[in-house]
């Protein structure tokens, strides 16, 4: 038992991985360590594809500061969603809790609906209202061993119903302008809601790789079983990891509901299926124990590099749509691991 949990400790990977070798020197073994050497590879292909169509209208200043703003709070989504993923899980609460969240941040600010105005206790709250929701689900899933799919999808639409509830299907304008800066500035060119993005990304990811709790979730990710035959908490690391990506949905709400200046609950739509493309795309497999938060990182900002290409080629949003959906499968199809399935002995 000892033995067992040495092993998990190290954050020894539960199987081997598939790295990509770069005759790059010195660089390409960096790249190859981070582990996100494809997504590197992949964002780089897209940049030169699109700066070539578009004739340098896509690496203009202007449109990569766009890129960057567009990317940071499906990149702050993408993190807080791949940490249930890492765990062998999965979130398909996002758009009810951003629904709701967003609903409270308009009715809570000052707004043109009442004369609530709380300022800067909206940051809390917001948070706590998402974190609430993630710990909610945890439980579902840990203490009523409800399938994370089912329990969280079931807790999406409850959100989403009881945002509507609250806000009677209104859209509420916010005056509060306090944030406007936060998801509108920009310092020395980058704008501050990226860098914020960020800064949590580098966080978590210290968290991953540096501490005993991100250590026990990849492990929970690659082997449950050896996980708690070890001696993991594994109630307890599931119900905090499914509290954090509540977390990181509250922010992002905060943030989407401030930068569109409005609150409706139907803000929440379409936000899930970018998500899951992101994190599949930055190469967290969906069955567990591999990724982290820089591969969901750079799978939002190729995902929205990608969008913001295709809509400078006046792409049809149809045929968009086709394209996400293509990148998601095939993404899946290369970080999957089906021996976890059952579909190789």
């Amino acid at each position: 038992m000892t033995g067992l949990r040495e092993k998990v400790e190290s954050g020894q990977p539960a199987r081997p991985r598939i790295r990509i070798t770069l005759p790059l020197g010195t660089a390409g073994e960096w790249l190859r360590r981070t582990g996100v050497s494809g997504q590197i590879l992949s964002l780089i292909i897209v940049i030169a594809i699109f700066g070539i169509g578009t004739r340098g209208r896509f690496l203009s200043p202007a449109n990569l500061q766009v890129i960057l703003s567009l990317a940071a709070i499906p990149a702050i989504i993408a993190v807080g969603l791949h940490q249930v993923v890492v765990l062998g899980g999965i979130d398909l609460s996002v758009e009810g809790v951003v629904a709701l969240c967003v609903v409270f941040v308009g009715l809570l600010l000052r707004n043109n609906m009442n004369v609530n105005d709380i300022g800067l206790w909206i940051v809390p709250i917001t948070l706590g209202l998402g974190g609430v929701a993630g710990f909610v689900s945890g439980i579902c899933n840990t203490k009523l061993r409800i399938p994370s799919f089912i329990a969280t999808l079931g807790m999406s639409w409850i959100l989403w119903g009881l945002a509507v509830f609250v806000s009677r299907g209104q859209t509420v304008a916010l005056l509060d302008t306090r944030f406007q800066g936060v998801v509108t500035g920009t310092v020395f060119g980058i704008p501050i809601i990226a860098l914020i993005a960020l800064a949590l990304v580098i966080l978590v990811q210290i968290i991953q790789d540096r501490t005993r709790f991100g250590r026990y979730v990849y492990a929970i990710g690659g082997d449950e079983v050896l996980a708690r035959q070890a001696g993991v908490d594994i109630t307890r690391i599931k119900i905090v990891v499914f509290t954090l990506a509540g977390l990181f949905f509250g922010l992002a709400a905060l943030f989407l509901s401030t930068r569109l200046g409005s609150s409706q609950a139907i803000t929440g739509n379409n936000l899930l299926f970018p998500a899951v493309t992101a994190v599949a795309v930055g190469g967290v497999a969906l069955t567990g124990g591999i990724g982290g938060a820089k591969n969901a990182a750079l799978g939002a900002l190729i995902v929205t590099a990608l969008n913001d290409g295709l809509i400078l080629l006046n792409v049809n949003p149809y045929a968009q749509e086709a394209v996400n959906g293509l990148v998601l499968v095939a993404a899946v199809a290369l970080t999957i691991d089906r021996r976890k399935l059952g579909f190789i002995k």
